[in-house]
């Protein structure tokens, strides 16, 4: 197993038609690759405010997708899905272990905005800058790659369940 520090932590939560974003402030985060079947543990500890946020999805046991920015707050997120194992209180925060699987690798994103600038009739230099502004919004196709994925799941079910 390999573990390393959660620097970010952002919900894409499903609500109505489009994602909601939710970002998560952190008193602590860890991220631990457990090197069996794609699996990831996340272990987030959080205040009172985002507790209503985990405690919900814990009870619904639903699954939620998740940027996760693993190491240094500068990198690329990272695209999860999770479902909340267990939660426990400590003195004045709150602690939550997060079952995961990557949604989808780095290269996967970048493959979903160049296919959107070419269906946008994007070519030569005015694709290469459009790419360039398209990547540095990580809100907007964050939301998109969030909505496509759930309409996946939707679909096919969740990767939770393999």
């Amino acid at each position: 197993m390999k573990t390393f520090r959660l620097k970010g932590l952002r919900l894409l939560l499903e609500k109505d038609t489009e994602p909601g974003q939710e970002k998560i402030e952190l008193h602590e985060g860890l991220v631990i690759n457990r090197e069996e079947g794609g699996w990831w543990l996340l272990e987030v500890v959080v205040d009172a405010d985002a507790k209503k946020v985990f405690d919900q999805l814990k009870e619904q046991e639903t699954d939620v997708m998740m940027e996760v920015i693993i190491s240094h707050e500068n990198n690329d997120p990272a695209t999860m899905v999770g479902r909340i194992r267990s939660g426990r209180e400590l003195e004045s925060t709150y602690s939550y272990l997060i079952d995961s699987k990557m949604a989808m690798k780095k290269e996967d994103v970048f493959n979903y905005i160049l296919d959107s600038l070419i269906a946008d009739g994007y070519t030569g230099d005015q694709l290469i800058e459009e790419f360039k502004n398209r990547k540095a919004d990580n809100a907007n196709w964050s939301q998109q790659m969030a909505r496509s994925l759930y309409e996946q799941y939707r679909e096919k079910g969740s990767p939770l369940s393999e």
